[in-house]
């Protein structure tokens, strides 16, 4: 397998960083909230035997400095982004997973870049607005946005966490390694990931989390593209909204909906399980 190779690419008021890793066919995976290609390391050493694995820190997280101030993200942005990663790496096309924010980035490519995309699998978009009960749930994300500008990120930070059941309610500990992952972890790969992406959590909250949940994915064209996708949730997140995004979004495309290990952050808690059948998912698309 070919060893892991880091690099930049330019992109519009941005500097990307990426990382690739093996010889196959290209696989671009995309990162949600935190926006740190870190998270798919475990499980991107598993693709790299059977993929090219590129991954990415999303503009304005970790080691993809932004050049001008920040504002709020665009997701038609945040995709052509994407395209500029698969271009660096001297691609025209790859398949494609995106998880959470990543997967809502993987469907706005499957509309307004079908060309790029050879196959998709978004993991869990959060796009509430594609679900009856959208009021419901964006009014959770409006209690958000009042607690950010009343009480300042960090108490958003933990109501988005506890609202959308990403750390249990009653765990202190799963919140200290989330905002101060020196004190639960010890040195390592992990600890760094954590430490990096601290720091992005104000601007995931700031300037990123709105867009998300705005978001209306523009299924009739991804449809009309003739992209091969098929969703996917965690069978730990049954009930969820994310979850049932991916269900909705699955029945109104005529796509398989297909239910991964783990919850709605599985590739990094059971890597090894979930790469297993994103490969399957890959090999029937």
């Amino acid at each position: 397998m070919a060893p892991l190779k880091s690099g930049f690419a330019k992109a519009s008021g941005a500097e990307l960083y990426f990382e690739r890793q093996g010889s196959g066919p290209p696989l671009l995976m995309i990162t949600g909230g935190g926006g740190d290609c870190g998270v798919y390391t475990a499980i991107g050493k598993i693709l790299a035997n059977a993929y090219t694995v590129l991954t990415y820190d999303r503009r304005g997280n970790s080691r993809s400095p932004l050049h001008g101030r920040h504002t709020k993200i665009e997701i038609a942005e945040q995709s052509a982004d994407a395209v500029a990663i698969l271009c660096a790496n001297g691609f025209e096309s790859a398949r494609m997973f995106g998880s959470s924010g990543g997967a809502t980035i993987a469907l706005d490519l499957a509309a307004r870049h079908p060309k790029a995309v050879e196959a998709v699998v978004p993991h869990e978009p959060p796009t509430p607005k594609v679900l009856p009960e959208a009021d419901e749930v964006l009014a959770s994300y409006d209690e958000m946005e009042h607690v950010l500008e009343t009480a300042g990120w960090q108490a958003a930070f933990r109501l988005f966490l506890t609202t959308n059941r990403l750390i249990p309610p009653d765990s202190p500990e799963a919140l200290t390694a989330v905002l101060s992952p020196e004190k639960i972890l010890g040195p390592g790969p992990l600890l760094d990931l954590m430490k990096r992406q601290r720091g992005n959590w104000e601007y995931m909250m700031r300037y990123e989390m709105r867009s998300f949940v705005d978001y209306v994915p523009d299924l009739t064209r991804i449809a009309d593209n003739d992209v091969r996708i098929a969703l996917a949730a965690g069978v730990d997140t049954r009930g969820q909204y994310f979850h049932r995004a991916s269900a909705a979004i699955a029945e109104r495309l005529g796509a398989d909906e297909v239910e991964f290990p783990g919850g709605h952050s599985g590739t990094m808690e059971v890597p090894g399980a979930f790469a297993a059948k994103l490969l399957r998912v890959f090999e029937l698309l």
